[in-house]
């Protein structure tokens, strides 16, 4: 027979809220900010950057962000600033709209009107009223075609078949007589259209692809970079067909993006190889910044020629000065550029996100994938990230032309259900070498340090890859911590804290305690009950249930309609402890451990179910399917409570129920303490959350102040920004205590002196007295007959604790007690 805990077991399902005020959210601060190139003012004092619908801007000084744009309903495309302090913004339904930097403001919406078009792939400004978007093409695939669109005249198409990128499409070469250059990639050719004269030129090389491509914002210079990492300066490449071309080598991987210096005298250039170069025109000496973190996808520089910033694969944008150093960065959440290698019958969260997303107790955070070899650890409410841990502590390495070098990944991730130990799973594999290394840690959170130490590193703890790591939940696993591991060498591995003192000192350390396996199979999951007594592991198609104290076999769960192998298991929490929740490739079912019956079944589903989470705060669960469909029901039926038809295009790869700080007031009973989080194949988070929560993008900014427009002189540092002409009267705090029960006594008490006071078995009676509330003898009488003086047991009230009669009879022992003689305390105090 199965033991479990002693709980009280409620009806199936309850009477639901409304569900219509659900919505789903996106997180904006979570979206990607490196996915337009970003934008200087003209006075160098900010950048504008876009994220999702949303738009930051942030002081290049310090790096906050000012001001926070949301006024489009698509995804912005491009920037562009049109005036002074007046930003253009594009996304990809056509709307444009003019924003005041200053204040925030919305000045002018406007939509983009271009024939048969309702898609937009690129957005650019060259000036002078007009404006170059990139639409998809009509007869290629993966392609664009480039407009230029004007107030005053009929929108005309430049080019057809191009890329689609930003950094494929570039403007300038103004030579003081108004006239406009444009210039777009194609595969393996340059197109040059003169906007102003009418020429048009198509250059071609050898066969390396081109990848990004820019031009001089006066002279007729050209610089474009191909897959082999050379950069090309094309000469008067608008009036010659065979223009001189002048070659620069030094990348190894593919040229991500290139960008002249605002007088044109300096070339950048940056790729996968981490590091940005910095090129003097006409001469051979290079400057480097290496180390830098990630790949570089866009370069740009401000129009003061003072900083230069950089956009990441690791979602972060850096700031370097004039000495070529790196002084600021705005970081967003890190992304974690998928894992090369697996076979195409994994699912793709173990190449996005194999770690998925792992709640932290102790600082309210999650835990999930950051850049190779690191964890991030994410707080959803102030939309913050708290840190970045270096699991693998090894220096992170750049593929070579045509060959992949892997890096050290962590691929699983548990904690406890303190938030003390983190446990973590890394893999480096080295295929051409045939090597293959795998690391389980256990880290100790230190509380001085306000960080994770580590504890104990075990090499190849399965033979095979872990698919799973969960730490024992509820009392025992605090009293007594234990993890339990399972792989694909067919075996489950139980780890305990046990004392490792030697001469030199006291600690604890990890180590293996019990190693089993079941009928050779291969476990494919792994649930505890929410107490921590019982241990389920799915074994293919059967189900076994475990006693983690003494790891006996408690019983063997099996049905013939239960043929397809266990991906995801889950036990219910709550007044659903009893049931636990599988899923296979194409069924979601509910087996009853104590009866050992199977609940219920529901097959053919849409689609394969991803993500299975259960809510801690609720009884409830929700699974996300493949076609990123949503349903959250309880475990004991299989009716949902509530269901999210398909969200967006993307694959659902992770997903979690993050506790409120503070319960909605009303919703429905599963939306009430926590939110669901979901995170898609492109790393995107999206929030399934009441509508009238605040949700999680309400993030505090700073307002633009004028002294940061001004120029910097050292008489401006010793200015204030306000100046007081009086200073203010100080008024003095007068405490209010007329209203305070027992003040006066009180006070009396204190500012007589300890020999005049006379004995405290007089005083003492009086003094409890003044502190009492007065009550008329009538309202007391008539409290102390509603109670039932001879029961012993605490009345209830539908199941709760009734209060007022509790305080009743507090309030009748202390008017029995001011009755008694106080001699009692005085001998205490003595």
């Amino acid at each position: 027979m199965v033991k479990m805990a002693n709980k009280k077991t409620r009806g199936p399902d309850k009477t639901q809220a409304n569900t219509s005020d659900i919505v789903v959210k996106k997180l904006d601060d979570a979206t990607d900010i490196v996915r337009q190139p970003p934008v200087f003012t003209n006075d160098s004092k900010y950048i504008c950057i876009a994220s999702g619908r949303q738009i930051g801007i942030y002081s290049v000084e310090s790096a906050d962000k000012v001001h926070s744009l949301e006024e489009h309903t698509f995804d912005v495309i491009g920037l562009a600033i049109k005036d002074d302090n007046i930003l253009l913004s594009c996304d990809a339904s056509g709307e444009t709209i003019e924003w005041n930097i200053n204040n925030g403001t919305t000045l002018k919406k406007a939509p983009l009107v271009v024939a048969g078009i309702k898609e937009f792939h690129s957005f650019h400004y060259p000036g002078n009223g007009k404006v170059l978007v990139a639409t998809p093409s009509t007869y290629t695939t993966n392609m664009s075609s480039l407009w230029i669109v004007d107030s005053h005249t009929r929108p005309r198409k430049l080019f057809a078949d191009i890329k689609s990128t930003p950094h494929s499409i570039a403007f300038g070469c103004n030579q003081g007589n108004g006239s406009l250059v444009v210039v777009a990639l194609q595969d393996h050719s340059v197109v040059v259209k003169d906007i102003t004269n009418g020429v048009d030129k198509k250059h071609m090389t050898d066969q390396r692809k081109f990848t990004c491509v820019a031009l001089h914002s006066e002279k007729l210079i050209m610089a474009t970079g191909d897959i082999s990492g050379r950069i090309l300066i094309w000469h008067d490449f608008v009036h010659k067909s065979r223009p001189v071309k002048t070659v620069y080598h030094w990348h190894t991987l593919p040229v991500n993006s290139v960008c002249f210096s605002s007088e044109g005298e300096y070339l950048y250039s940056g790729g996968s190889e981490k590091v940005m170069v910095k090129w003097r025109l006409g001469m051979s000496r290079k400057q480097f910044l290496p180390r830098m973190g990630s790949s570089i996808k866009y370069i740009v520089n401000a129009p003061d020629n003072i900083c230069v910033a950089t956009s990441h694969s690791d979602n972060a944008i850096r700031f370097i000065d004039s000495t070529n150093k790196i002084n600021r960065a705005i970081i967003g959440l890190v992304k974690h550029d998928p894992i090369r290698g697996f076979a195409d019958t994994e699912p793709i969260k173990e190449s996005v996100m194999p770690t998925g997303l792992v709640f932290d107790p102790r600082s309210h955070g999650i835990f999930f994938n950051a850049q190779a070899g690191f964890l991030q650890l994410f707080d959803p409410q102030k939309n913050s990230l708290i840190f970045n841990m270096d699991v693998a502590n090894r220096n992170v390495l750049t593929d070579e032309r045509n060959l992949v070098i892997g890096n050290a990944e962590v691929l699983r991730v548990a904690v406890s259900p303190t938030g003390e130990w983190l446990a973590t799973l890394e893999v480096w594999s080295n295929m051409s070498a045939g090597y293959h290394d795998m690391n389980l840690k256990f880290w100790r959170y230190d509380a001085v340090q306000a960080n994770y130490e580590l504890n104990t590193d075990v090499t190849m703890p399965h033979q095979d890859r872990v698919t799973a790591l969960c730490f024992q939940p509820g009392l025992l696993g605090t009293e007594m911590p234990c993890l339990v591991s399972i792989g694909r060498d067919l075996k489950f591995k139980i780890w305990r804290l046990v004392d490792d003192t030697d001469i030199y000192r006291q600690k604890e350390s990890w180590s293996c305690d019990v190693a089993g396996d079941f009928r050779k199979l291969t476990p494919s999951a792994l649930s505890f009950s929410e107490d921590g007594s019982l241990m389920a592991i799915a074994f293919q198609d059967t189900v076994t249930l475990w006693d983690p104290t003494s790891i006996n076999l408690n019983t063997t769960l099996s049905h013939t309609l239960v043929q397809e192998p266990i991906e995801l298991m889950e036990f219910g929490r709550d007044n659903c402890f009893r049931y636990l929740v599988c899923a296979s490739k194409s069924a979601l079912y509910a087996w009853d451990v104590i009866s050992q019956g199977l609940v219920w079944k529901v097959g053919q589903l849409h689609s394969s179910v991803r993500c299975l989470v259960p809510d801690p705060k609720s009884c409830y669960m929700a699974a996300v399917l493949q076609n990123s469909e949503v349903f959250v029901f309880s475990p004991s039926s299989s009716k949902p409570v509530h269901s999210v038809p398909k969200m967006n295009s993307s694959e659902p790869i992770a997903a979690l129920f993050v506790p409120r700080p503070n319960p909605l007031a009303s919703g429905p009973e599963w939306l009430i303490n926590s939110r669901l989080l979901i995170v898609d194949d492109q790393q995107e988070f999206l929030c399934v959350d009441d509508v009238s929560s605040a949700g999680f993008n309400q993030k505090l900014t700073t307002p633009i102040s004028h002294m940061d427009s001004l120029p910097w002189t050292p008489f401006s540092a010793m200015k204030a920004e306000k100046q007081i002409s009086a200073a203010k009267q100080l008024v003095p705090v007068v405490h209010q205590t007329s209203g305070i029960q027992g003040y006066k006594s009180v006070q009396s008490l204190l500012e007589t002196s300890a020999s005049a006071l006379p004995p405290m078995s007089r005083i003492c009676s009086l003094f409890m007295s003044d502190l009492m509330i007065k009550h008329g003898p009538k309202a007391v009488t008539a409290k102390v007959n509603s109670v039932d003086r001879t029961s012993t047991d605490l009345p209830l009230s539908n199941g709760h604790i009734d209060s007022k009669t509790q305080d009743f009879s507090e309030e009748t022992t202390l008017q029995k007690l001011l009755t008694l003689d106080c001699q009692w305390l005085v001998e205490t105090v003595k």
